[in-house]
């Protein structure tokens, strides 16, 4: 079986390289709004058998709790430390497969989480729009494959995998790629998205609170039919 291990922040800490055009309030409803559409997407996947969220603040466990999900405090490890603990926790359940999510990519698909979750002994990798990051990591468990999430983490990944004698791939996983960390990634998300048809929650958050037009590209974006 496969379980997701969906790392979340605390929110105070939410999207901080968004602070140039975005109020820490701001930044804090975006990523509840993202976080909400990845669970989403989570819930609705045949292929995984739970998610684990790992997190070090008790509110967004009590979040993760009234989903249904598992929840872990990560004690405010960092990112790979904290995985390290799910990964430990997951091997414990028994758990033949991890699937790695950050919560701030909005667009995922189900159909993309159960590419990665398919069962195997391999390591599978979804790339980053700039292909040289990380947006989605698939592992065998039991293993002691150490996440090496930052700078450069695809090649990192692949490095690891090698290093455990696992058979590495690269997934192509498009609902993956658009992580929201720049004001021309939420650009891009509008654009690709105008209506909320995948990322519902997090565009209805962005017009709800009147942020579209920061980013919206003008001749490609029409204003929300509820601001004309």
């Amino acid at each position: 079986m496969a379980w997701a291990l969906l790392p979340v922040k605390a929110p105070q800490g939410a999207k901080s390289r968004l602070s140039a055009c975005l109020s820490s309030e701001e930044r804090t409803g975006l990523a509840a709004a993202m976080r909400d559409d990845v669970a989403r997407a989570l819930d609705d996947c045949p292929a995984l058998s739970g998610v684990l969220v790992l997190s070090p603040d008790a509110a967004v466990r009590r979040w993760g709790a009234a989903q249904g999900f598992a929840v872990l405090d990560d004690g405010g490890a960092g990112l790979n430390g904290a995985l390290t603990l799910g990964l430990c926790d997951l091997s414990a359940r028994g758990c033949e497969r991890a699937v790695i999510i950050p919560s701030d990519v909005p667009l995922l698909s189900s159909d993309d989480l159960a590419r990665l979750a398919a069962p195997g002994s391999d390591v599978r990798l979804a790339r980053d729009q700039h292909g040289a990051g990380t947006n989605g990591l698939a592992l065998p468990l039991p293993g002691a494959f150490t996440p090496r999430f930052g700078v450069g983490s695809a090649h990192a990944h692949g490095q690891e995998a090698q290093r455990q004698g696992r058979r590495f791939s690269v997934v192509a996983c498009p609902s993956l790629a658009l992580d929201l960390d720049h004001p021309d990634d939420l650009t891009a998300l509008l654009a690709r998205d105008p209506e909320g048809r995948l990322a519902t929650r997090t565009i209805a958050y962005l017009y709800e609170h009147d942020l579209w037009a920061r980013f919206a590209a003008s001749d490609a974006i029409p204003a929300p039919r509820a601001a004309v």
